[in-house]
């Protein structure tokens, strides 16, 4: 509870400072928030409710990208021929200069060691649904009101869809080896009407942190680590996830 009333405080700090002026930058979320209006009634939002649609937005977004991260670091560790076509791309590609949003279409190897690591563990395990009505999933009779799990680590493992789909392998989501099967069982972000919807935000933001570091450090796993999935929503590393980080 201190470390929700912080994030709190803070969030209601920004939105003082941008009543007051101090800040005056619009090229964010909590600005499109602030600015935000009903077309019919005019209404606009109440500086809690601002910071409750903060609140989610970290909330939804933060644990996690920061296991998919983490888990991607991990990944680039055991996989030293993608962790080097990542450094050659990024030079090539950047140049030494600090990313921007504009340079994540040029990273395609890039996107594809965030998309591929997120097959490999996905972010999200499963999620639940309820049956509205009776139904048949393959051949399984599904009566009203019966939950169903979908489990995104199982389709993204599945032999039947993914040649080796133990092994980290990113040139499987480069554009001319994409498979229209496979992109149909690649769904971190869920499916469908229900789709998260900042799943374009969460690929670019991982895509550009994982630019940057990538860019100036290199991550070693630490030796001796027993690594184990956490059996929770998100699936991060059960506990500490130890690397040595050295400047490239």
């Amino acid at each position: 509870m201190r470390g929700l009333r912080r994030i709190e405080r803070v969030i209601d700090g920004l939105i003082a400072d941008y009543r007051s002026g101090k800040i005056d930058r619009t090229d964010n979320v909590l600005a499109l928030l602030m600015a935000a209006q009903d077309p019919e009634t005019g209404y606009r939002y109440s500086d809690v409710e601002v910071r409750d649609e903060l609140m989610t937005f970290l909330g939804a977004g933060f644990e996690t990208t920061a296991a998919a991260l983490a888990w991607t670091w991990y990944l680039l560790s055991q996989n030293p021929d993608a962790r080097k076509r990542l450094n050659d791309e990024l030079d090539e590609v950047l140049g030494g200069r600090v990313p921007t949003a504009e340079d994540v279409d040029n990273l395609p190897w890039t996107n594809a060691v965030v998309a591929e690591s997120m097959r490999v563990y996905p972010p999200i395990m499963g999620v639940a649904r309820v049956a509205k009505g009776d139904d048949v999933l393959g051949d399984y009779p599904i009566k009203a009101g019966t939950s169903v799990a979908v489990l995104m680590h199982s389709i993204h493992h599945n032999s039947r869809v993914w040649d080796n789909p133990e092994v980290f392998d990113p040139s499987r989501f480069l554009k001319e080896n994409q498979q229209p099967r496979q992109r149909r069982a690649h769904i971190p972000f869920g499916a469908g009407k229900r789709m998260c919807i900042a799943s374009g935000f969460a690929n670019f933001e991982a895509a550009l942190v994982v630019a940057t570091l990538a860019q100036r450090f290199e991550l070693d796993l630490v030796p001796g680590q027993r690594l184990r999935r956490e059996l929770t929503f998100t699936g991060g590393p059960d506990g500490k996830l130890l690397m040595t980080v050295r400047r490239r």
